[in-house]
């Protein structure tokens, strides 16, 4: 075996089950697309069972070699094997196998597949006592083989403590291949970031990541991050000793898509529309059509995952499909240089095919059955998004982009992609051409204000004005009672209570005089939003009544809601034992519709507050703190914020206490939002007062604007504990 001049780094589980793999098989074949590390795992396997092979472990490295006629000799002349004149290679080194223990790694046979399948099989039935260790972007397809496929490095998921990062296999690569080069990077809570963006943009790909360390002789890590949308051009600079196919993305990538049959580089070329995952189904709709016929997608797309091109991922008792980032970069290049009109017949059928999905799921998201459809939008949340930008950006799109408006508007309310929708949404509905067809205009118009609540209060009166006037005009009855539920809830936060109660009073009463459920439920919950208006009394039989509607109608997602609102409601009478029974009811109606719910776990922060469990409160918070960060939900950064702030004050750090009001005034000011809702103003007051008290006006005036004055960033690391 050659002497590793780098370490090898993590894959401590992956190098386990190769070894469990080769000590119990005979034939064991490290699958996986270019780049992936088959090799260096293979030899590093190898070096660890040298002890366990009685005649010695010995590498075959096939890269260089283009003759598949010539496999056998050349695993005899790795083997110091003295060939016969006039005899087949192959019979001399089977000859002088048979009585051998010996464990033999073929490294790279993609190219002589072949070959190294008769040779491999041979070895097999002809030497009982030879084992092999292959490397192979596809399977030799012999019997007795068993594949393992070699995962990406690990990397950390969501949102991560840059102080867990040690032991994190694609960040330690990086960090190692980087200090290579002469730099002294460190992994802090100023790199750690980064560092993971970059890897996980890289999908943990090692020859990836290093190529990428390697630019850092030239570019900053952010200016790294930054540049990876162009990584074909950019991760150049390989080892000079390396085959020519592996000192750059570029070349790995397309050595693989060389190795590829015609229609299976067609079929590649296509299936580059789907930004992420995708299913067979997907696949046909968008990628059968002139020299692809249905019938063969399955065929094509099997033949890629052979070929480690294409990923395949169990999900939800399903099989779904994906390119690394890398590869379907340099397809979605391949398939532009191919012919045009085909990229832009693949996006029209990509858009089309889903904007089917999603009016599929619009008629089952008010109902019982909503949790299921929601995950499975969940499954093709990238692809929605690419159809409808594809829609929105089209000439001939309006009418399927305001389609798509109509369609999502459950789904991007429950999944918090409000600015998502509005970015998309907005310049649709300013198009000239977008009011011919006014019941769907007005629909996207409902939509849009929905979306701004959470966003800019003044932006979603104003939408919802529009749609409330359209719907007028046309007598579309459930638009106009959707559209006036979005407009009290809008008042309501812009600080005007008693115009959201004339609005939403009114409401009520069309949606009773409908008759449906779904629509009453509804409104009731915006109607009640302003609790503190409403008599408690009154309220309690009218979150009775909301209640029963989406037991009746299974609209959990409403339901979720309304629990939450119930217990909110019952915390500003003080009625702790009530608001935690509608939280913990919101929580399991969350769960059933994947939703963590932020707002839900602030609420139960203050449950937990006033019972006295201040870490768990905390714990509360701080869930509701990151998920709103990732959603980038910006009331829900305020209240948490809030809850922290509270509980600083409570725990006696005063300072922290006053600069996390400034910063949760600030995230206030940012939705737009006035005034802080009941109870929490109630919180905010008793806390402020308690702080000026403590510090007196000067010193809680200054932390107060320092924390008002941070940057989302620092003010959430702040609000975290975490040192900025």
């Amino acid at each position: 075996l050659p002497v590793q001049l780098t370490p090898f780094i993590g894959r401590a589980r992956e190098l386990a089950e190769v070894r469990a793999l080769v000590e119990s098989a005979r034939l064991v074949t490290l699958t996986g697309a270019g780049g992936a590390g088959k090799t260096r795992l293979s030899l590093q396997a190898a070096a660890e069972l040298v002890d366990a092979s009685g005649d010695g472990v010995w590498l075959v490295e096939l890269a260089a070699v283009t003759d598949e006629d010539a496999v056998p000799a050349v695993i005899c002349d790795a083997l110091r094997i003295v060939r016969q004149p006039g005899r087949p290679a192959l019979e001399t080194l089977l000859d002088a196998f048979v009585c051998q223990d010996i464990l033999i790694v073929l490294d790279n046979c993609e190219h002589l597949i072949g070959a190294c399948a008769k040779a491999a099989d041979a070895m097999l039935r002809r030497c009982p006592r030879v084992r092999l260790l292959a490397t192979s972007r596809e399977p030799l397809g012999i019997p007795g083989e068993v594949i393992y496929r070699v995962p990406s490095l690990s990397l950390p998921s969501g949102d991560f403590d840059p102080a867990t990062l040690q032991g994190c296999d694609g960040v330690d690569l990086f960090a190692d291949r980087a200090r290579a080069q002469g730099l002294d990077l460190t992994i802090d809570e100023q790199t750690a970031r980064l560092v993971v963006s970059i890897c996980r943009r890289l999908d943990g790909m090692p020859l990836a990541i290093e190529l990428a360390a390697a630019r850092l002789r030239s570019m900053s890590l952010s200016e790294l991050r930054d540049r990876l949308d162009q990584r074909l051009q950019l991760l150049t600079g390989g080892s000079r000793t390396a085959l020519p196919r592996q000192r750059t993305l570029r070349a790995t990538v397309e050595w693989s898509y060389e190795l590829l049959t015609g229609p299976e580089q067609r079929m590649l070329r296509r299936v580059s529309a789907f930004p992420e995952s995708f299913d067979l189904a997907a696949a046909e709709a968008c990628c059968a059509f002139g020299d692809v016929g249905m019938p063969d997608v399955a065929g094509l797309v099997g033949s890629l995952v052979d070929k480690s091109i294409v990923q395949a991922e169990q999900s939800g008792g399903g099989l779904r499909y994906r390119l690394l980032e890398t590869i379907r970069q340099f397809a979605a290049e391949r398939l532009l240089e191919a012919s045009k009109d085909e990229a832009a017949s693949i996006a029209l059928r990509h858009s089309g095919h889903f904007l089917a999905v999603a009016e599929a799921a619009a008629d089952h998201l008010t109902g019982r059955d909503q949790g299921s459809w929601l995950a499975r939008l969940d499954a093709d949340e990238a692809n929605l998004r690419r159809a409808a930008e594809q829609a929105a950006a089209d000439p001939d799109g309006l009418e399927r982009a305001l389609r798509f408006g109509f369609a999502l508007r459950r789904y991007w309310i429950a999944r918090m992609a409000d600015e998502e929708a509005l970015r998309l949404l907005l310049p649709v509905l300013e198009r000239p051409g977008a009011r011919f067809d006014a019941p769907l205009y007005a629909a996207a118009l409902e939509t849009a204000a929905a979306c701004a609540l959470r966003v800019d209060v003044t932006k979603a009166i104003e939408l919802g004005e529009q749609a409330v006037q359209w719907a007028r005009q046309h007598n579309d009855e459930p638009v106009l009672i959707g559209a006036s539920s979005v407009l009290c809830a809008a008042y309501h936060f812009a600080g005007k209570p008693q115009v959201a109660m004339g609005i939403g009073s009114e409401c009520v009463e069309r949606a009773r005089r409908s008759g449906d459920d779904t629509l009453l439920g509804a409104s009731l919950m915006f109607y009640l939003l302003p609790g503190d208006v409403v008599e408690p009394d009154v309220a309690a039989v009218l979150f009775a009544e909301a209640i029963a509607c989406t037991e009746r109608s299974g609209d959990v997602l409403v339901a979720f809601s309304l629990h939450n609102n119930a217990g909110v409601h019952c915390l500003r009478s003080g009625d702790l034992a009530g608001a935690r029974v509608h939280l913990e009811r919101a929580a399991e109606a969350g769960a059933a519709i994947g939703d963590e719910g932020h707002h839900l776990s602030v609420n139960l922060g203050w449950v937990l507050r006033a019972e006295g469990a201040t870490a768990r409160a905390r714990e509360k918070f701080v869930a509701g703190l990151q998920r709103s960060r990732r959603s980038g939900e910006r009331s829900g950064l305020a209240y948490a914020t809030l809850g922290l702030a509270c509980l600083a004050a409570d725990l006696r750090s005063w300072q922290v206490a006053s600069a996390l009001h400034g910063t949760a005034d600030m995230f206030l000011d940012r939705t737009g939002g006035e005034q802080w809702e009941q109870p929490e103003a109630s919180y905010r007051l008793e806390s402020v007062a308690e702080l000026r008290d403590c510090l007196g006006d000067e010193q809680f005036d200054r932390a107060y604007a320092a924390g008002k004055a941070l940057s989302v960033n620092a003010a959430v690391n702040l609000a975290l504990g975490t040192p900025a």
